[in-house]
């Protein structure tokens, strides 16, 4: 009997090894393997933005349309196709080693952390009907539709996570799909007030014709709050990293900010 569970525990010793190290390799990671040490009070990465210099005439505060990112997230490091480059999401869980800080109007910090998920800030919408000034614009960042990783065990955790917003009146945001579009659910808009526990769910977003895309104006109100975007769930359920059928995605392509008007 002794012998035997020795046996058991040898091999799930083997089986927890084989698995950890699939996803440790090349930045694959995936959560509870070697997380950052995030923020002790929000879970968040990233209160950088400073008060005294954030909006408060009610204007817009920023809009961000990905152009000037670096390419991520992609199988090849060089892009081929808009539409047939494969996110390394498609296959396994995918984590930056650290998140993305832009400045904006020359004087505030925006973080944004983010899983499986690519940057694509030359593409546009599945038709082609992109460019780079209109409100689904060329320039995106595609986050994995849930799918299931036979490589972990696990399924996948795909998110945008904007730092702490001083004030934000409304947002409006651009949204299509990518890959197989009849298996992506939308995008859905999460929130959180600083010091809350936890998010809250506004709603989910399609567009009515995915490949071309559609914008969403949503007003907030709030100060003091996160905000992240993660898929909506699929009618058509999940999959598994296949890329001939995990390849499937939802693209924020503009994301604009206002702050609250503050009385005198």
């Amino acid at each position: 009997m002794n012998i035997r569970v020795n046996i058991q525990i040898l091999w799930i010793t083997f089986l927890i090894i084989s698995v950890s190290s699939c996803e440790k390799q090349s930045n694959y990671r995936f959560l509870g393997i070697d997380d950052e040490v995030i923020s002790d009070t929000t879970g968040l990465l990233g209160d950088s933005i400073s008060i005294a210099k954030y909006p408060t005439d009610g204007s817009l505060a920023f809009h961000e349309n990905f152009q000037g990112w670096k390419r991520d997230g992609y199988i090849n490091e060089v892009k081929q196709d808009c539409e047939t480059d494969l996110m390394t999401s498609t296959v396994i869980m995918y984590r930056p080693d650290k998140p993305v800080t832009r400045v904006y109007n020359n004087i505030f910090p925006v973080t944004y952390s983010l899983e499986d998920f690519a940057v694509n800030p030359t593409c546009g919408n599945k038709v082609g009907t992109s460019t780079g000034t209109s409100e689904v614009s060329l320039g995106y960042v595609a986050l994995q539709s849930e799918i299931y990783y036979e490589c972990g065990g696990h399924n996948s955790d795909a998110q945008l996570n904007l730092s702490l917003l001083p004030s934000v009146s409304k947002i409006k945001f651009s949204v299509s799909y990518g890959g197989d579009v009849d298996y992506v659910g939308g995008l859905s808009l999460w929130i959180k007030a600083k010091g809350e526990s936890g998010f809250t769910r506004v709603s989910d977003y399609s567009p009515t014709d995915p490949t071309v895309g559609q914008t969403f104006t949503v007003d907030i109100n709030k100060k003091n709050v996160y905000l992240k975007f993660v898929p909506a769930i699929s009618s058509k359920g999940i999959g598994v990293n296949d890329p001939t059928h995990s390849n499937r995605n939802v693209r924020i392509h503009d994301l604009w900010i206002w702050s609250i008007k503050e009385s005198n």
